[in-house]
């Protein structure tokens, strides 16, 4: 004779559910189904009424062979069933809703995040463009508190802007003037997700030196000609702050 019990892994029937808050139901497919009720809180509240409904009628009815107590305990025990797989789905749900949260997080961070050579194309441009701007000693020292103090190296901020490299990516600019009236370019960015860089390195394009490194969670680039005094003083100590 072959079994009619359905597999432990199929669709729970209204049969199964009626089973269920009877507590005739086998303990494979019990398992079965108060996973699939954790996981469907409107089907698990459906059983929770079946259970209540049952126990009415099973008041309504009563024998003498089957105790009250015994009818109550085992409703507990299926509600206490109920609830703890509304509480696994719930846990379920906070842990994929958190997942995706920081997967977000992450992408947000890393469109904003500028690369070291977009930063490094910036500083070459930031220092193309300080020929036409024509920065002399007549130029006013500005002062500027997120500007990094370089006076006691004899560097002088005379201009600040913010760089928009993307519609996400942002870079604040400082041009500085030596005592020779040469610019020196600092650029500087958010970059969460870069490695920390703490010992400035150097780059030579043509007759330009970029010195860069990155430190919580910022990269930076100094740009001037490479025969500007002043250059790696300003870089070495920044990085030394």
């Amino acid at each position: 004779m072959t079994s009619t019990a359905p597999p432990s892994d199929s669709p729970p029937s209204e049969a199964d559910i009626q089973a269920y808050a009877d507590g005739t139901l086998t303990p494979e497919r019990a398992a079965f189904l108060e996973d699939y009720l954790g996981k469907d809180p409107a089907e698990a509240r459906r059983v929770a009424f079946y259970d209540r409904l049952n126990a009415q009628m099973q008041q309504a009815f009563q024998t003498t062979d089957e105790p009250v107590s015994t009818r109550a305990e085992g409703r507990r025990g299926v509600l206490g069933r109920l609830k703890a797989g509304e509480r696994r789905g719930k846990v379920v749900n906070a842990v994929v809703a958190l997942v995706l949260t920081l997967i977000a997080a992450s992408g947000w961070l890393a469109a904003t995040q500028v690369s070291r050579q977009a930063l490094n194309n910036a500083a070459v441009m930031a220092l193309a463009e300080t020929a036409t701007a024509q920065y002399s000693a007549a130029s006013p020292t500005r002062t500027d508190v997120s500007a990094p103090n370089l006076a006691a190296i004899g560097l002088r901020l005379v201009d600040q802007r913010v760089l928009s490299l993307s519609p996400l990516q942002r870079a604040t600019e400082f041009i500085y003037l030596n005592g020779d009236n040469r610019p020196v370019v600092l650029i500087s960015s958010l970059a969460p997700l870069a490695p920390a860089q703490p010992q400035w390195a150097a780059l030579r394009i043509g007759e330009i030196r970029l010195l860069t490194w990155t430190v919580q969670w910022q990269r930076f680039v100094v740009a001037g000609d490479a025969r500007t005094h002043g250059l790696m003083r300003a870089a070495d100590v920044m990085t030394m702050r």
